[in-house]
């Protein structure tokens, strides 16, 4: 899963915090070329299992989430869907 925020500041302590609250490992990555709408290049790679505690999160942390999106491999592609 990718969460997608508003500057490398934010995904690195959404990151720290994820990991802290939620109890998955997360990372700061680069943003997939195909999720970037004018946004950060850079989101955070977690676990979807966070995914019911992902805007409690980013609130306690002062975060906006500008996007949360899934990752699937179908006919040998990457497909993103949109799950905020």
């Amino acid at each position: 899963m990718y969460i997608i925020t508003g500057s490398v500041t934010s995904a690195s302590r959404l990151a720290k915090a994820a990991e802290r609250i939620g109890g998955y490992p997360a990372y700061v990555v680069h943003t997939p070329t195909a999720l970037r709408h004018g946004g950060c290049s850079y989101s955070v790679r977690c676990d979807e299992r966070i995914f019911p505690s992902v805007n409690d999160i980013a609130d306690a942390a002062g975060i906006t989430v500008k996007g949360i999106y899934s990752e699937k491999y179908e006919n040998g592609e990457r497909v993103y869907r949109d799950i905020s």
